[in-house]
């Protein structure tokens, strides 16, 4: 999972979580405090992908000259 793909993602289940949040506190609904649990322990898990993947460095690389 590269950076871009972890915050991505981060923020799509970060929106996702805010709604089922805001569901659940205006019906009461304790399946909408699970999905924002669960939506927010993924939000977590992606925010640290993100935050400790190493950006790619270049190898190095011998290069011959031929004659």
């Amino acid at each position: 999972m590269t950076r871009s793909v972890a915050l991505r993602a981060f923020i799509i289940f970060t929106v996702l979580t805010m709604l089922a949040g805001v569901t659940g506190m205006a019906s009461q609904a304790e399946i909408a405090e699970i999905v924002f649990l669960i939506g927010a322990s993924l939000s977590a898990v992606l925010l640290f992908f993100a935050l400790t993947v190493q950006a790619p460095a270049p190898v190095p690389v011998r290069v011959r000259r031929r004659r």
